[in-house]
């Protein structure tokens, strides 16, 4: 019996989980400020499980679409090692200029947010290559499709400048120019290392 319950308890538990997930996420769209705000105040780490768990679902699924250089397992375990890499930077960064009370889990939650216009860039991409490979014509309808696939990544790119620098925002509780200064800091330090990945063949963009 107490097992029954114990079981009821965790799934009941795991529901509300993905059912805050799923609301977040929609959110993010309409609502990005006060959604946002709400995730740096977060304690359930089953949000952060479910948001890698899509990551990794990703990499397994685009590798069926188009096979990578690298196993999936591997591309995901350097997203992990970004994510957590871009967490610790602006963490020690705020602790760096003072702010010695500043919490770790703030950053993680809304790193992780963060990363969900990575996610549906990336399956968009992917389906669409597996859709409509290219080379694609220069036909109208070919000529619309690219003007509605740049569209697209120009809404999803502001989106995700928009939570990054919400997530910066309500982690670090630094103003403005500090951030814009952490930004430039941290673009330095991504740039080159992107650029490296490229060249291995790991990443053509990377997914930070």
């Amino acid at each position: 019996m107490y097992y029954n319950m114990d079981f009821e308890k965790f799934f009941s538990g795991l529901l509300a989980t993905i059912y805050l997930f799923l609301r977040r996420i929609v959110l993010l769209v309409f609502l990005p400020y006060k959604t946002m705000r709400h995730i740096s105040e977060e304690k359930d780490f089953g949000q952060i499980i479910l948001i890698f768990i899509t990551i990794a679902f990703y990499f397994f699924l685009a590798n069926g679409l188009r096979e990578y250089d690298y196993e999936p397992f591997v591309l995901f375990l350097m997203t992990v090692f970004h994510y957590i890499a871009t967490v610790i930077f602006f963490y020690l960064f705020t602790m760096m200029i003072g702010s010695h009370d500043a919490k770790l889990q703030p950053f993680l939650f809304t790193f992780a947010y963060a990363l969900i216009p990575t996610i549906l860039w990336f399956s968009t991409n992917s389906v669409l290559y597996a859709v409509l490979p290219p080379p694609r014509t220069l036909s109208i309808l070919g000529k619309a499709f690219s003007i509605l696939f740049i569209t697209f990544s120009t809404a999803v790119l502001m989106w995700k400048i928009i939570l990054m620098y919400l997530a910066i925002r309500f982690s670090t509780k630094l103003n403005f120019f500090q951030i814009v200064y952490v930004v430039i800091l941290y673009l330095i330090a991504i740039l080159p290392y992107s650029i490296f990945l490229y060249s291995l063949r790991f990443f053509r963009i990377p997914f930070l």
